[in-house]
């Protein structure tokens, strides 16, 4: 893979970094960064790493992956596995990894070695969980007889592990005496039947009033020594994981895992958090003060999972190169909840909310395949037809606030506004779900939370995507944004789903960062552009400049060489309706059509020729500030244009317009306009020209390039042939793109 940033580019972007952060420190603004990039692994099989959340591989990947953070990144932190994310419809929480360091630098753990990097099954043995229970209770001054063995209810007879009631109220460690409830001489205290760790099945509510329920345990599971750290503050924490550590050194226990609960959120204790998700391993960045703190982590985190045999991209089975199909969120706050930058500048989540839906490439250069309305991140006006409307009343709301502020108020103000079409306020393009949300545990973090992103192969690119949108922020709190918004309609997905509007709107965004004194190149964009819109093919080909009229003894105009290029475009994937499924109902997305783009660099070439697809003219439109608007030939300066062409790619059932044929292979055909002939022609294919199977996904780089390669087939079969080129008109939601679905199939 290519280095995306020459060293000389490198030093401007760090140049732009520091201007950004003078802009900040100019405003008064502190503003905090992270970031939830995604990956899988270099060769991904089976649905872990498809759709499901959980499988049998991804915690040994995240237990490695955390190993290697602590080795190479972090040391003396500890690794702690707690419980994360809960969804409707799964049994159990999924696992999160939590790598945890201490902000003065002193170490929280010191060999990392005790702890488990892998998913196999251990040699420990209860005996062993019962010793390290005994030799921890005397270290921290308590009476070791107050540990009781516990068992699974299937198998009440086989002690599992076992549990020393143990907290720290003021100071010394204390424990309790269970045996009025649990005799020594009864069975073992039955757990709760499940597959959670023992600390969370024990059956606390046969405990008295007085009796302590504050526990750790110490098991066996799957054959490695768990011990399960009870509720504590951050104190009391710190002051047990060195005891921890020293009982497991003691005993020689290596491959331990330490699980449970951790301590409140703190600064002191920054965190990255290893995720389970579908498909991906999240991976929850540390806050960082700054850009450089950001792409320092970020680096770090790269290295780390390529050395663990991780990447942050796919390869699909026709070649080409995705993302890993996870989010690469960026999230933005202050260094605690209360001194969060939108709360202290009440208008600069407003401007933030005007600005994303002024430049639509800001929702749609950054994201994963899955957009628009019924994705995870739809923009505020792909969700609810009055969504505009109310947001202009919210956010003068929200400006005239002042502060101090109520700040249950000023969340309320966009809660039930930037959410998805269900209502669903996590999945928008710009989230306030832990802005303050007092129904979430951890809503009140003063973070908003930009989700159409998708991780990018390459962590420079990564980290200048992360970097422009902190420059645009940084632009925000120098100057608020107040233009009314602008009512896209049908323009808004016919136009910047097209890759020539998306550069344009992304270079305008620079202009106006240089106007406010961020020198933010857009050639910087380039490597995510091309990744997000990645070329096809072209046609190279010949112009003769018509002579001048005017004066008939004039030499005859040199002949041009241009190109049409060809790139992949976006999509929306809509949503359908309720079906059955499984005794229950439920919706899919239809992914059937796909889009395309043709881009010329001079309009001018058009005089000479125009593009049929599938026998069908396409209408280019300037790409500029008159992009909307039909072309003329009366400008001397080079103008580009670029037209869209949207078909269907598969057949899927059920659909959107079933009725549609499949528009592949697309036949590209460049006739000449004075005598209808074809001098240029190629066929693209969604799939191979075979349209044969693949045995399995690419293996490497070279493999999957073949692939893309063999989808641009040239077509010479159809050059010099006569065309009847048909008169079609573009509805007003169209006027970009040719939509093949609107009209009757033509031969190819």
């Amino acid at each position: 893979m290519s280095i995306p940033y020459a060293a000389p580019t490198w030093k401007s972007l760090l140049a732009c970094g520091d201007a950004v952060e003078t802009s900040l420190k100019r405003s008064h603004v502190l503003l905090t960064m992270g970031g939830e990039p995604t990956f899988v692994p270099v060769s991904p099989n089976g649905v872990e790493w498809q759709t499901a959340a959980l499988g049998p591989t991804k915690l040994g990947y995240a237990r490695k992956l955390a190993r290697e953070l602590v080795r190479t990144a972090f040391p003396g932190s500890v690794i702690l596995e707690t419980s994360g994310k809960h969804y409707p419809g799964e049994p159990l929480p999924r696992w999160t990894l939590l790598i945890q360091r201490r902000v003065d630098g002193q170490p929280v753990w010191h060999d990392i070695k005790l702890l488990r990097a892998d998913n196999e099954t251990g040699t420990h043995k209860p005996a062993q969980a019962k010793k390290f229970i005994e030799t921890l209770a005397r270290s921290l001054g308590v009476d070791p007889t107050s540990a009781l063995p516990f068992a699974e209810t299937a198998a009440p007879g086989a002690i599992t592990g076992y549990v020393l009631p143990l907290d720290q109220p003021v100071g010394t460690w204390i424990t309790d005496d269970w045996t009025a409830v649990f005799p020594r001489s009864a069975p073992p205290i039955p757990l709760f039947p499940g597959e959670s760790p023992a600390g969370l099945r024990l059956p606390l509510g046969q405990l008295g009033e007085k009796n302590l329920r504050r526990a750790l345990t110490a098991e066996i599971r799957a054959g490695s020594l768990t011990i399960f750290i009870p509720p504590l503050l951050l104190a009391s924490y710190l002051a047990l994981l060195p005891q921890i550590e020293d009982a497991l050194a003691t005993l020689k226990l290596h491959d331990a895992v330490l699980a449970g609960y951790a301590p409140p959120p703190d600064p002191k204790l920054p965190t990255i958090g290893l995720a389970s998700d579908p498909g991906v391993l999240e991976i929850n960045l540390t806050p960082c003060g700054t850009w450089a703190d950001y792409n320092k982590q970020l680096e770090q985190l790269y290295a780390a999972a390529t050395a663990c045999g991780l990447s942050a991209r796919k390869l699909q089975f026709n070649g080409r190169e995705v993302g890993t199909g996870g989010g690469a969120h960026l999230v933005f706050g202050g260094p605690v909840g209360l001194l969060s930058p939108f709360f202290a500048f009440p208008a600069l989540l407003p401007s933030i909310i005007r600005y994303w839906q002024h430049h639509p490439a800001l929702s749609y250069a950054f994201t994963g395949a899955y957009m628009g309305p019924s994705s995870q991140a739809p923009r505020i006006d792909e969700s609810t037809f009055e969504a505009l409307y109310e947001l202009e009343i919210a956010c003068a709301g929200a400006e005239s606030l002042g502060t101090p502020q109520n700040l249950g108020l000023f969340d309320l103000l966009f809660r039930d506004l930037l959410m998805d079409r269900s209502g669903n306020t996590h999945r928008a393009e710009i989230s306030v779900d832990k802005l303050w949300n007092p129904f979430s545990p951890n809503g009140r973090l003063g973070l908003v939370e930009f989700r159409a992103f998708e991780t990018h192969p390459q962590c420079a690119v990564q980290s200048v995507t992360a970097l422009f949108v902190r420059a645009i922020l940084a632009r925000l709190a120098a100057e608020p944004f107040k233009s009314p918004f602008v009512r896209w309609a049908g323009e808004l997905h016919d136009r910047f789903f097209l890759p020539a509007f998306v550069w344009e709107d992304l270079a305008a965004i620079c202009d106006d960062l240089k106007k406010h004194a961020i020198p933010f190149d857009p050639e910087w964009l380039r490597a995510p552009w091309e990744f997000r819109f990645p070329k096809l093919g072209e046609f190279a080909l010949k112009f003769q400049p018509p002579a001048d009229p005017a004066d008939p003894k004039a030499k005859k105009p040199k002949e041009e060489n241009f190109t049409i290029e060809f790139r992949q475009a976006l999509e929306a994937w809509p949503l359908l309706g309720e079906s059955p499924n499984a005794g229950t109902v439920a919706r899919t997305v239809d992914s059937s059509v796909d889009r395309i783009e043709a881009r010329i660099s001079d309009k001018k070439y058009l005089e000479g020729g125009l593009l049929l697809v599938n026998g069908l003219p396409c209408e280019f439109r300037e790409v500029g500030p008159a992009g909307s608007q039909p072309l003329t030939f009366s400008s001397q300066l080079p103008v580009a244009a670029a037209t869209g062409i949207r078909y269907r790619a598969f057949y899927l059932t059920p659909s959107l317009q079933p009725h549609v044929p499949v528009h592949a292979p697309l036949l590209l055909e460049w006739v000449d306009r004075a005598t209808l002939v074809v001098i240029a022609a190629a066929r693209w294919h969604v799939w191979n020209p075979a349209n044969s199977a693949y045995p399995t996904a690419p293996d490497d780089d070279k493999t999957a390039a073949i692939r893309r390669a063999e989808r641009w087939e040239p077509w010479p079969h159809t050059i010099g042939q006569a065309r009847f080129v048909p008169k079609i008109d573009f509805p007003p939601e169209g006027k970009h793109t040719l939509d093949l679905r609107r009209y009757s199939a033509q031969a190819r």
